[in-house]
This record gives structure tokens, sequence and C-alpha cells, in this order.
């Protein structure tokens, strides 16, 4: 059975990526650090990110890193609040809504065994 975690958690990560990027040129603007490293710090979260949006489980049960890969992400969101301090609180923001994706994807991926375990839902008269 197909999983809905890469669904909730895929969508938090390519929204990041795009969160990220524009960070990257609030930063060309501000200059808090030196420009070859602003692009190095944008370019190792992209690929974390896109790395973890690729290899989250396809299917119920499936063990891959990418709810692993995501979390990294968070943490590197959140630690470029000390580059930039707004970063502090998009990364938190994100870090919510990931943590909320990961708990409501697990949820219904449960759920959804459940159902069919029982016998997928037929009731006894």
């Amino acid at each position: 059975m197909k999983s809905k975690l890469p669904v909730l958690c895929g969508s938090i990560l390519i929204s990041e990526i795009c969160v990220v990027y524009f960070a990257g040129l609030t930063g060309i603007g501000l200059k808090p650090v030196s420009l070859p490293l602003l692009i190095a710090g944008v370019a190792v979260i992209t690929v974390v990110l896109l790395a973890a949006a690729i290899l989250l489980p396809r299917r119920i049960g499936q063990k891959r890193p990418g709810v692993l890969l995501g979390w990294i992400g968070q943490a590197l969101i959140v630690a470029c609040g000390f580059v930039l301090p707004a970063m502090f609180f998009v990364g938190l923001v994100f870090a919510g809504l990931y943590a909320a994706a990961v708990y409501w994807g697990r949820r219904i991926d449960r759920e959804v065994v459940e159902y069919f375990r029982t016998g997928g839902g037929e009731t006894a008269a």
C-alpha cells in the first residue's frame, strides 16, 4: 500500500527549498557572509532537503532515510538563523509543519493498515 508520508512531508520539504532560495537572495543583498559561503550553504541545504524528499518511504512500513534527512534539513534551516536572524522564526515554523506532517502521515498509514487488517470496514449484521 502507498504511504501518505511522502505527500505530506514532501510538500513541506519542497516548500522549504523555495524559502531557502529566497533567503539566499536576501542574504546576497544583506551580505551577512561572503558570497561563496552563502551559495555553498544554500546549496548544501537544498541538496539535503531534496534528498530527503526523494528518499521518503513510498510504501507503508518501508524503511528509508528520508524522514531523518528531513529532520537534519530542519536543523540546518534553524541554524541559518545565526547568519540571517529571521531564519530562526522561519526554521521553527517549518520544523513545526514538518513534525505535524510526519505525525499525521504515520497516523494515516497506521489507520489504513488497521482498516484493512480488520476486514476493510465490513460491518457485522
